[in-house]
C-alpha cells in the first residue's frame, strides 16, 4: 500500500509542478497561437453545429452544479447508512477546497477565454468544468470504498476525457484551459485519498451497522 500511495504523491506532485509551470506560460502567452490552432481544429470558424449540440448536454449534464450536487447526495446518503457525520464533513471540505483553488487559480491569472472575455475575479486557466469533476468523482468513488477498483478509476478518467472534448467542441476554453483544470484536479484526489481523511468517512457508529462500499 505504500509503494502505490508513494506512486501517487510522485504523480500528484508533477501534475502540480506541470500545473503550475503552464500558468506561468499562459500568462506570458506563448501557448497563444498553440491554443488558437486548437481552437479552429474543433470548433472551425467558431460555427455551431450538431456536434456542438450534442456534447453540448455533456457540458450541461455533468457541469459544476450536477457534479456538485452529486457529490453531496453520495455524502449524505453515506452518512445516513453509517450513521456518521464523517461522509458529509468529508464531501463538504473536498467541495469547498476545490472550488476555492478553482477561483482562486482564475482570479490570480485572470486570463480571457476563447472569446477574450473575463469575468470580474474570474478567468479561463484553469478550467472549473475540468477540476470539479475530476475531484467530485474521485471524492464520490472515495466515499464509495476506501479502495475503489482500477476500472472505476478508468470510468472516471473517461469522464473527465469526454468533458474536455466537449470544452474544446464547444470553445468554451481554451486546450491549455483543459489541460490545467485535469492537472490541478490530481493533487486534490491524491490528497482527498489519504488514509487519514477516508478512515473516518468508512467508520461506522455501531459494529451492527451497515457499511456501504466498504472495502473488503
Amino acid at each position: 500500500m505504500s509503494s502505490k500511495l508513494s506512486v501517487a504523491h510522485r504523480w500528484a506532485f508533477i501534475s502540480l509542478a506541470v500545473f503550475l509551470a503552464l500558468a506561468v506560460f499562459v500568462t506570458v502567452e506563448p501557448t497563444d497561437n498553440f491554443d488558437r490552432v486548437l481552437r479552429e481544429v474543433f470548433r472551425p470558424d467558431d460555427v455551431w453545429g450538431p456536434w456542438q449540440l450534442v456534447f453540448g448536454n455533456v457540458v450541461d449534464g455533468a457541469g459544476p452544479p450536477v457534479a456538485l450536487a452529486a457529490l453531496a447526495v453520495t455524502g449524505a446518503v453515506a452518512a445516513v447508512r453509517r450513521k456518521s457525520w464523517s461522509p458529509v464533513v468529508y464531501v463538504g471540505c473536498l467541495a469547498v477546497v476545490t472550488v476555492f483553488l478553482t477561483q482562486v487559480s482564475k482570479a490570480i491569472l485572470g486570463r480571457p477565454d476563447t472569446h477574450n472575455d473575463v469575468g470580474s475575479f474570474s478567468g479561463s486557466y484553469p478550467s472549473g468544468h475540468m477540476v470539479i469533476l475530476l475531484s467530485c468523482l474521485g471524492g464520490i468513488l472515495l466515499v464509495w470504498r476506501q479502495r475503489p477498483p482500477l476500472w472505476a478509476w478508468w470510468l472516471v478518467m473517461v469522464a473527465e476525457l469526454t468533458m474536455g472534448f466537449s470544452l474544446l467542441l464547444l470553445s468554451m476554453h481554451w486546450f491549455t484551459d483543459v489541460l490545467g483544470g485535469g492537472l490541478l484536479a490530481v493533487p486534490i484526489v491524491v490528497v482527498a485519498a489519504s488514509p487519514r481523511f477516508l478512515r473516518p468517512v468508512h467508520r461506522t457508529s455501531s459494529p451492527a451497522a451497515a457499511s456501504v462500499g466498504s472495502p473488503s
